[in-house]
């Protein structure tokens, strides 16, 4: 009996986690800008990368 209390908790617990938060109508609604108004494209430079070397001396990211 306790187990199957369980279980109905737990489906409930998770029908209830999953429950979208958007209002009604969300679904159908138009972008706020218009597709013509996006970034452009961003591409990879043509410079080589930089040496696959470990860092000998530090710099602002490394801790010593």
């Amino acid at each position: 009996m306790r187990r199957a209390v369980l279980i109905a908790v737990g489906v409930l617990v998770g029908f209830l986690a999953c429950r979208t938060t958007q209002p009604p109508g969300t679904e159908n609604r138009e972008p706020i800008e218009a597709p013509a108004q996006r970034e452009e494209i961003q591409t990879v430079p043509n410079e080589p990368p930089g040496t696959g070397e470990p860092l000998t001396a530090p710099d602002s990211g490394t801790m010593p």
